[in-house]
This record gives C-alpha cells, sequence and structure tokens, in this order.
C-alpha cells in the first residue's frame, strides 16, 4: 500500500475557495475549563438519558488490554499485543484481535535508491489524504516521529467506511524506512466501529451545538474540517468529535483505543536490529 508513495509523488489537493464565516475548530480549541466543564455535564446526561446505571459505567469505564509479547518481522521488532497470527510469509505478518480488529505488518523495496533528505511530509501527508479520500474518508492525523529507540518515519491515521455493515474503520500506520536495507516497513492496525455506531458524533454534535450557541442545521456546515487544509472539502473530513481531547468520554470508540491504547504501546516498542 504505502510502496506506491515512494514511486510516484502526489500533487497537493487543491483547497476549495469557500471557507465557513466561522471556524469552530479555532472558537473552541485549546478547551477553555468552562467549555470543557460544560461539555463534561452534558455528556454525562446525555448518557444518563439513555442506558441505566450499569449501561452507564459500562461504556464509560470501556478498556482493552494491550500485553507486551515482541516479535520480529525481518529486521523491526514490535509489540503483537498477543494477537492471534493468521499469515505469515517474508513480507507480510498478519494478525486478528479477539474484538475482530486487525493488524498488518509489511515491507516494500522502492525503486530506486533509499536516502535520508529532507522531510517529505507535505506531499506524503497529501498523498494519503487522497487515498483516504477516494474510498470515502478522510485524514485525521499525519505527523513524523522519532521513538527511544532511535526508529523514525510518519505516524498516521486515517477513517474509512466499513465494508461490510454500517460504521467507520479507524485506521493507525507506523511507516518506517530502514536504510541499510533500503526497505520500508509499515504496522497497519484497524479498529472498527462497534455498535451502536454514531455515538460518539451524534452525542457530540447536540453538546457542540449548546456550546457555541449554534443551530442544528447550521452547525452540520461548520462541524468538518481537514486538521490540515481547512478550505479542504472532499471526502469525509475529520470532525469535531474526533479531536482527541474527547477520547476519555468515548473510550469505546476506535479512535480512543487507537490512542489511547494502541499508539502508546505499539510506537515505544517498535526498533531495528
Amino acid at each position: 500500500m504505502f510502496g506506491k508513495f515512494f514511486k510516484k509523488k502526489g500533487q497537493p489537493s487543491t483547497p476549495s475557495s469557500s471557507t465557513p464565516k466561522r471556524d469552530l475548530f479555532d472558537e473552541l480549541f485549546p478547551l477553555t475549563e468552562e467549555k470543557k466543564s460544560k461539555f463534561d455535564d452534558s455528556i454525562n446526561a446525555l448518557f444518563s438519558s439513555m442506558f441505566n446505571d450499569e449501561g452507564k459505567e459500562e461504556l464509560l469505564n470501556y478498556s482493552r488490554e494491550f500485553p507486551l509479547n515482541e516479535v520480529k518481522f525481518g529486521s523491526l521488532r514490535f509489540n503483537d499485543m498477543k494477537w492471534d497470527q493468521k499469515v505469515v510469509t517474508e513480507e507480510r505478518m498478519e494478525y486478528h484481535s479477539h474484538q475482530g480488529d486487525l493488524l498488518l505488518a509489511g515491507m516494500v523495496r522502492p525503486n530506486g535508491e533509499m536516502k535520508k533528505e529532507e522531510s517529505q511530509i507535505g506531499v506524503y501527508r497529501n498523498w494519503l489524504r487522497e487515498l483516504a479520500v477516494k474510498q470515502g474518508g478522510g485524514l485525521i492525523l499525519c505527523e513524523e516521529f522519532k521513538n527511544p529507540n532511535g526508529v523514525e518515519g510518519y505516524e498516521s491515521i486515517i477513517k474509512v467506511p466499513r465494508q461490510e455493515g454500517r460504521g467507520m474503520d479507524y485506521i493507525y500506520f507506523l511507516n518506517m524506512p530502514h536504510y541499510g536495507e533500503e526497505r520500508l516497513y509499515q504496522l497497519q492496525i484497524k479498529v472498527h466501529e462497534m455498535n451502536p455506531t454514531g455515538m460518539r458524533d451524534n452525542l457530540s454534535v447536540q453538546t457542540f451545538c449548546q456550546i457555541t450557541q449554534t443551530g442544528m442545521m447550521d452547525i452540520l456546515d461548520l462541524y468538518q474540517q481537514d486538521p490540515y487544509q481547512k478550505d479542504f472539502k472532499e471526502g469525509n473530513r475529520m470532525n469535531l468529535s474526533e479531536r482527541e481531547e474527547f477520547d476519555t468520554y468515548f473510550p469505546f470508540h476506535p479512535l480512543s483505543i487507537i490512542r489511547m491504547g494502541i499508539r502508546p504501546n505499539l510506537i515505544l516498542s517498535v526498533r531495528f536490529e
């Protein structure tokens, strides 16, 4: 998948000429203590109205275990979290979690010589955004990283509609070059949205309407925004509820599972031998 990027650099997407009169992303963030308190009260009230005490506690205290189990793939070592191994070849490893999530490890040899040069994050970000949009999704995160083990590369999150059923799949990537081998390693984790789908989005919209004093029809035009190109209008862009600040309110949501559980475990575990 990621090999195509290094064979042909994509062109930056052309932003739309129109922009909303208000930018709720700028208005709301960073959250003030007053706005955070209002969000706390609103979300708590909505959960209480929808679920009994047991159901509410089960959702708000949802958690998963991510035990350490180091495995080797080529020269890369990483934590497979004791997920079930399904496929193993020289260029691919595949694991499934008990909840139905997917972990893929892959490697490619790009065309031409690999050289460590100035950052290509802008080009890669545009390429990944375009890939997500073609699948009806959007970009959530795309940044450079370097961990304490000296491994560096790009980490990204995109969302795409589920191929089967309703809701979204959220996909976390680590792309890591090994210049000595002239190989690119990638870890890809796909976490699917559980039923009932859309809860994070639907509950948050009502709360944002109250906090920003915006009508439901008006907020829908201001609710989505690409995290790097404000004027970009294609695909299913990141929405306000998908901001990392709200992960703790929705621990059962794929983004929360990735950012609070999988991401810190995985990114710290990767190292080359």
